[in-house]
């Protein structure tokens, strides 16, 4: 449910080839905001690019979804929009190469946590101003889950309506008998929150010990010098 576990050959070509070009658009843009960052940056960003690889390797099986826990709110708090997709683009290349895929849904799932992980950061500041920060992590968490998930279904959705040959994916045809029926209501939401809920405690958690240790790499506001701190190092893009 976090990303799309689909094999080659299953999704319809222009799906795909405009997930790919889009991300791909998307690596390019970020690779330019990012350009001139030091070392000390890319080192942040790649050892949490660890963590979120190393999470969501570990898929966990939820009726007929197998769901992955991905960090990407946190992860997009900590490091901006830009950083942030470029971590995710790589994460999923890295999961298809373990077989979480197919190399068609790279494109696709690099849009699907990408920009999921894109609208942590800004909501992140928008709250922080406004209450602790630890809460503002867990609620920008639980919007960047939202948001994952959707484009999700969106792209099951699209795909079927277009090509019925991929109704006949396993992943594909539970989430659209599931759908029916009003069934989205009665079962596949109480998951999504149930999962969304476990993200935004984990967020809750990170922020709460990055709060007590290490304040300055989360995000500052500027809302009345409001939980003002420096950022962890110069060069981070939002």
């Amino acid at each position: 449910m976090s990303h799309l576990h689909i094999p080659d050959g299953v999704l319809p070509p222009i799906v795909w080839i405009v997930g790919l070009v889009l991300a791909l658009f998307g690596v390019a843009l970020s690779a330019i905001a990012t350009r001139g960052v030091g070392p000390q940056r890319i080192a942040f960003q790649s050892a949490l690019g660890g963590l979120m690889l190393a999470v969501m390797a570990i898929p966990v099986p939820i009726t007929a979804f197998d769901y992955c826990m991905t960090l990407a709110g946190p992860i997009g708090v900590l490091l901006g929009a830009a950083s942030a997709f470029q971590v995710s683009f790589v994460v999923t290349v890295i999961l298809a190469l373990m077989g979480q895929g197919g190399f068609t849904v790279i494109g696709l799932n690099a849009l699907v946590l990408g920009l999921g992980a894109m609208t942590a950061r800004p909501l992140y500041r928008w709250m922080a101003a406004r209450m602790r920060r630890p809460l503002a992590m867990a609620l920008a968490t639980a919007v960047s889950q939202l948001v994952s998930s959707a484009l999700w279904l969106a792209v099951l959705a699209v795909s079927v309506r277009l090509s019925p040959v991929a109704a006949a994916d396993e992943e594909v045809h539970h989430t659209i008998r599931w759908l029916q029926g009003g069934a989205l209501v009665a079962l596949l939401a109480p998951l999504l929150l149930v999962a969304v809920g476990v993200e935004s405690l984990l967020g809750y958690g990170l922020a709460q010990f990055l709060d007590r240790v290490r304040p300055d790499l989360l995000p500052s506001t500027n809302a009345q010098g409001v939980h003002a701190k420096p950022e962890a190092s110069k060069g981070s893009h939002d």
